[in-house]
């Protein structure tokens, strides 16, 4: 890339064969310009695509609401959450074949990481719409702490929405309530997690099942 000054021709914008002249903040810029790559869509390719369209559908009902990022904790890499819950999705949440590919909602995690995860939890609707969760407090498990606090998700796969929070109680407590009112009718999947209480660890969620609300 380089500036020029005004030359006999004036400023140069545009694309000319190889390179591209435009104005940025007051400066005349020349770069080379970027060229068009064409790929071929092979069947390799096309599945890879519909795998990232599956994957999406899930993750873009927590876009936008920093939820990702905290759930699937970096630990030192790069990249945001939603690139992390991708990975864990395409790597073991996909089943079937193109053109038949779709999530295993068991297998689906939506939050990862070092805590130690919910241990006989359980999920069950109540009235109102709302999901009453259970576990066992494991506070004294590996570096869990009582103060961890408890993350829900519920999902539903019509609406393509979810509900969810990171702050649904502590893992003291044994027992929380994920107000999903506006989701009754529907068919929800259900997970619980752990988050530590300042909010650098996560633990593995845990599916606790599909619940007619």
């Amino acid at each position: 890339m380089a500036q020029t000054n005004q030359g006999i021709l004036g400023s140069f914008t545009g694309t000319v064969g190889p390179v591209t002249g435009y104005t940025r903040n007051g400066q005349n810029i020349m770069r080379t310009s970027s060229s068009t790559v064409r790929y071929k869509h092979t069947a390799l390719r096309i599945a890879q695509l519909e795998k990232i369209k599956v994957c999406s559908r899930f993750t873009t009902a927590f876009t936008g609401t920093g939820f990702l990022n905290k759930s699937f904790p970096a630990y030192g890499n790069t990249g945001n959450g939603y690139n992390r819950a991708t990975s864990a999705l395409m790597s073991q949440a996909l089943i079937g074949e193109y053109p038949d590919i779709k999530l295993s909602y068991p297998l689906v995690m939506v939050s990862k990481g070092k805590l130690p995860a919910a241990a006989h939890a359980a999920a069950v609707p109540m009235e109102g719409g709302n999901i009453y969760f259970s576990f066992t407090d494991n506070s004294d498990t590996g570096i869990a702490s009582s103060s961890d606090t408890i993350i829900l998700v519920a999902y539903s796969a019509t609406l393509k929405q979810a509900i969810f929070t990171l702050h649904a109680g502590l893992r003291k407590d044994c027992e929380a309530v994920l107000n999903t009112a506006a989701f009754k009718g529907n068919v929800v999947e259900t997970w619980m997690g752990f988050l530590s209480n300042d909010e650098k660890d996560a633990s593995d969620s845990v599916y606790t099942g599909k619940i007619t609300l």
